[in-house]
């Protein structure tokens, strides 16, 4: 029949129209259900040693910053500057049976004439080839303990490369010599170990005379031919290397007996010896005469830790008063009846002199701090601090002690300890000798329509309910764990093997753990970083400490039959002996060569340790990443390496694939994430045109993406979350402009601002309760509160000079009275801009090729934007610059949210329900105990 003589489609009815408007309206207007998930109790351990790398430190051909954080449960952390903050890149399992005390790295740059000889270098030309090679070399790094053991890390294989016991118990210290080729411990036994590390090696040499008490703190001086060691008989003592003897002794000040210990020391350029004591002074000793030139009462309490800046003109002290003091040697006028060297001055005459002042002081920390560290290298100038309290502080720049901002480094690790399935619903949390898993509850029905709650309106829901806890035999502490989308399968590694478990059984009463005793064995199979599940639970891909990928086939696992179908080890770079070499148009026909990758693919080079592994949705595609910034494709169903990624100049923090796409998400430090299609081993179009013009107020947080979620009923949303922030970004809306506002606070005011004057621009009358409504009051409040605490701090720096010296500073150490800036404890970080994110940003602000952005670097005080001008239509445009609140334009694809946090993890369980795991920082301080405090008179 011809469609002419089809009769026309009959015309809608209003009402119908109405439906399905309204139907659409619905579909649009959908309810996502918050599931705040508070029932992981994680505390860290405490922080117990700090060190940055050495200011020579090189790696191929180019400067290396690390930070090494030592915690008591023999955890140690690598913390890398590279991006916009700082970023814990990996971390080194250790055990609680062996608690680290010092942690150290060591790189022996140059070498002496005498050991040229012996090495056989005779020409210049030899020794300066070698001299380069240790040069290029990485840095090493060793941690001594109250196991009594000095231990070298491999920092690739996380594991231990050797161990020395020189024996005399528990080691409390340790230091290096200037040229990093000697290694002094002080034991519980009173003797110093001499041990030689140059060229690689760990080789004892000698004992030192012995002191008759433990030494607790020990510093090599400038030449490397002395040491200086404190002990806990209140005696500070001078040791000659070269012939073991002690040629020094000086005593501390002691209390009804009491013996003083010398917690920490150093000695300065100038030969000054810098003690900190248990009674909290802060002592300056003349090295020659072994006489006291100064001491300050700098704490209420123990001085647990101490630094001191390369020229010997500052000094930072901190302990269990929670204070970080800092002491200046200054220019100082000396009144009559102070006394300069001993030697009392005549009466009524001043003298001019160089003094140590106590020149600011601050409180970072909410209980004792035990570590302290400083980097003075541009453009980072940090003070790296931390204690009991378990958060490591991050305070820049330097030169502008107290005033410095602070950056609180997250409680819990940076790569997510948190696994959430949506097929079993369940929640699975490793700590450091256990994991724990519970199924996740549903929210009740409610009598109300969804579509008409208030947002963020509370609902009852059942409560978690913990299924296993799972605390395997193990060498280490855990350093991966998975669980499989069904939930019966788990799987456990510390660093000496994959343990792999099986749940059986359906309700608590009848789940049974089995351990799979016929599972490949260390020798077959190492232990791993990385552990992750196909979606068809049929497969474990386990990235082994060796850097090879083990795909291990778990369909006969009902059989106890379990084997390694695959290894990839293109991660080992040119230790690998099947190194896949991609073809020259396979790397042209993976299009990736973007303003912000260095345009190379990677297939050779060092051995790295493998941080990231993902699986497509369909079991396809296999994506691994490492610290070296190498993300490979393979494809698991052909069981081959099929591509990989030309490096990206920021390291990668995440690496996902899209649910429904073979597409792969990769986020970086300098916080930019690119689209990678696998097929056609090319960006998407939509990062081809947005990863490089992504929002600077995005692009300028200090802290890195940890991980990203995908929303079933929209798979076009990315769900990006930080430790302090959740992200919506919708790729299929415009990002808008650079400078837009994304957050949702910062877009509901600025929505307000815009009615209320489009009102008062049509000549009506706003009354005040419409002016300031609930929401728009509070924030506003925290508008005008941020402008009021950066005007105050303005103020005070104007007052006292940025350095904090002027005008509130005593000789004698105290502070002026009525001073009690030191008495503020910042339980909240300074380092993210106000969460308004309304500031108007800088004119001159540009990207730059290293994901910085206008220079800005890591752990530097400039900020991105400036301060929130307070909105007056009549205020003169010379004050509002070139920002005005009415025309700050918002991202409609970016939406973040600061409602929730600090976060551990998060997830999709079904379409409308997000599960948000968090530890707020309070109920961790909880967890810690008490603090010192000392009662005031008054109070």
């Amino acid at each position: 029949m011809s469609m002419d003589n089809d009769p026309p489609p009959p015309t809608p009815s209003g009402r119908q129209i109405y439906r399905r408007l309204q139907q659409q309206h619905q579909a649009q207007q959908r309810t996502l259900q918050v599931h705040r998930c508070k029932v992981v109790k994680y505390t860290p351990s405490e922080i117990v040693s700090l060190a940055f790398t050495p200011g020579a430190s090189t790696q191929w051909g180019r400067k290396r910053v690390l930070l090494a954080c030592a915690r008591a449960n023999g955890n140690i952390e690598i913390w890398n500057p590279r991006g916009q903050g700082w970023f814990c890149e990996r971390i080194i399992p250790g055990s609680a049976d062996a608690p680290i005390e010092k942690v150290l790295w060591i790189h022996q740059t140059d070498i002496s004439a005498d050991e040229a000889s012996e090495a056989g270098l005779d020409t210049p030309e030899e020794r300066a080839t070698y001299v380069q090679s240790l040069r290029n070399a990485a840095p090493r790094l060793l941690t001594v303990g109250l196991d009594g053991c000095i231990a070298e890390w491999d920092t690739v294989s996380l594991k231990p490369r050797r161990i020395a016991e020189p024996g005399g118990g528990a080691i409390w210290c340790a230091a290096v010599n200037p040229s990093h080729t000697r290694l002094a411990v002080g034991s519980e036994d009173g003797h110093v170990r001499i041990f030689n590390i140059a060229d690689g090696q760990l080789e004892f040499l000698r004992v030192l005379e012995k002191a008759p008490t433990r030494i607790m703190s020990i510093a090599w001086h400038y030449n490397g031919s002395f040491l200086v060691t404190g002990g806990a008989d209140s005696s500070i003592r001078k040791l000659d290397v070269k012939t073991g003897r002690t040629i020094g002794r000086m005593t501390t000040t002691t209390v009804d007996d009491v013996e003083t210990l010398i917690w920490d020391l150093t000695v300065l350029k100038d030969s000054t010896i810098v003690t900190g004591d248990s009674m909290g002074h802060v002592s300056f000793w003349d090295w020659k005469t072994g006489t006291l030139k100064q001491s300050i009462k700098a704490h209420d309490a123990d001085v647990l830790c101490l630094t001191a800046n390369s020229s010997g003109s500052k000094v930072w002290t901190s302990g269990v008063d929670r204070k970080v003091v800092q002491v200046s040697f200054i220019a100082s006028a000396v009144h009559a009846g102070d006394h300069t060297k001993g030697k009392p001055q005549k009466k009524g005459v001043n003298h001019t002199g160089k003094r140590w002042v106590v020149s600011g002081s601050k409180r970072y920390h909410s209980h004792d701090v035990r570590a302290l560290a400083v980097l003075e290298e541009r453009p980072f100038d940090v003070l790296a601090s931390g204690g009991i309290d378990r958060t490591l502080v991050l305070s820049s720049p330097l030169k502008e002690f107290p005033f410095l901002k602070q950056y609180r480094q997250p409680n819990f690790p940076q790569r997510s300890i948190i696994q959430i399935t949506r097929q079993s619903r369940l929640l699975l949390a490793r700590f450091q000798d256990h994991i724990k898993v519970w199924q996740l509850g549903r929210a009740m029905p409610v009598e109300k329509d969804p579509r008409y709650l208030r947002d963020h309106e509370k609902i009852d829901y059942q409560r978690e309910t913990l299924m296993l806890n799972i605390k395997p035999k193990c060498a280490t502490n855990l350093s991966a764990s998975a669980i499989s989308e069904d939930g019966r399968w788990i799987a456990i590694s510390d660093m000496q093997s994959v343990k792999l478990f099986r749940v059986e059984g359906r309700g608590m009463d009848q789940l049974r753990v089995r351990k799979m005793k016929s599972f490949p064995s260390p020798t077959i199979l190492p232990a791993a970083h990385v552990l992750c599940f196909t979606p068809d639970s049929l497969r474990l891909i386990v990235a082994g400490c060796d850097s090879v990928i083990y795909v291990v086939d778990l369909s006969r696992g009902l059989d106890n039959v379990f084997e390694v179908i695959k290894k990839f080890g293109v991660h080992r770079g040119d230790e690998d002996e099947d190194l896949f070499i991609s073809s020259t148009a396979e790397i042209e026909a993976m299009d990736v060569d973007t303003a912000h990758s260095t345009g190379k693919t990677l297939l050779g080079g060092a051995r790295e340790t493998i941080s990231s592994l993902t699986v497509s949705g369909d079991g396809q595609w296999l994506a691994s990443g490492d610290l070296l910034n190498r993300i490979h494709i393979f494809n698991l169903d052909a069981l081959h390496h099929h591509s990989t990624l030309p490096s990206f100049s920021s390291l990668h923090t995440t690496i996902s694939f899209h649910p429904t796409s073979p597409v792969l998400l990769i986020t970086t430090t300098s916080n930019r994430f690119y689209l990678y299609d696998v097929e056609d081993s090319r960006l998407t179009d939509w990062s081809k045109e947005y990863s490089e013009r992504l929002p600077l107020r995005w692009l300028g947080r200090k802290e890195c993406v940890m991980g990203v979620g995908y929303d079933p009923r929209q798979p076009g949303v990315l769900t990006m979350w930080a430790e302090k922030h959740v992200t919506w970004v919708d790729l299929e809306k415009p990002i808008g402009s650079r400078d837009a506002v994304i957050s949702v606070e910062g877009k509901k005011l600025i929505a307000h601002r815009k009615r209320i004057q489009a009102k008062r621009n049509a000549g009506k009358q706003v009354s005040e309760t419409e002016e300031m409504d609930g929401e728009a009051e509070e924030l506003e409040r925290k508008a005008a509160e941020r402008r009021r605490k950066n005007a105050q701090m303005d103020i005070v720096k104007a007052t006292n000079g940025v350095n904090g010296v002027n005008g509130h500073a005593k000789a004698n150490g105290t502070t002026a009275e009525g001073e009690d800036e030191d008495e503020v404890i910042l339980i909240e970080s300074d380092s993210e801009d106000d969460e308004l994110d309304m500031h108007p940003l800088a004119s001159n602000v540009t990207s730059s090729e290293t994901g910085a952005v206008n220079g800005i670097h890591a752990g530097t005080k400039r900020s991105l934007e400036t301060d929130l001008v307070p909105f007056n239509n009549n205020a003169p445009s010379a004050l509002l610059g070139q920002y005005n609140p009415l025309t700050a334009t918002p991202s409609d694809a970016f939406s973040m949210t600061y409602r929730y946090g600090p976060i551990m993890g998060l997830g999709y369980i079904g379409e409308d329900e997000l599960v948000v795991v968090e530890r707020p920082v309070l109920d961790v301080l909880k967890d810690v105990g008490g603090a010192f405090y000392k009662k005031k008179y008054g109070t």
